[in-house]
C-alpha cells in the first residue's frame, strides 16, 4: 500500500479527558493512531482542549466509518481532517 493511500483524521478529546480515557475510545474504535495534531489551530485552541491524537486510516471507507461512529462521542470536543499545509505556530 502507497503513503498515499492512506488517509488521516485529527481526534481532539475534551479538556479534562485523561490520555489513558482518550486511548480506551481510540483503542476500542480499531484505529491506528499516534500523539498529536496539526499546528493550524494554534496555541489557544492547544490549551482549552485534551489529548489530541492523529488517526491513519488505510482507506476512505475506514474513515468514514470511524467519523459516523465516534464524532458524537461524550469525551471527543472534535473530529477534523487536518491540513498539512497550514502552519500556524
Amino acid at each position: 500500500m502507497k503513503k498515499e493511500d492512506k488517509t488521516e483524521l485529527i481526534a481532539v478529546f475534551k479538556k479534562g479527558i485523561s490520555e489513558t480515557k482518550a486511548k480506551t475510545v481510540l483503542d476500542q474504535s480499531g484505529a491506528v493512531y499516534r500523539p498529536g495534531m496539526d499546528s493550524s489551530r494554534g496555541k489557544i485552541y492547544f490549551y482549552k482542549t485534551g489529548p489530541k491524537y492523529i488517526l491513519t486510516f488505510d482507506n476512505e471507507h475506514a474513515r468514514k466509518k470511524f467519523i459516523s461512529g465516534y464524532k458524537d462521542r461524550a469525551e471527543i470536543y472534535e473530529v477534523y481532517v487536518p491540513d498539512w499545509s497550514i502552519q500556524k505556530d
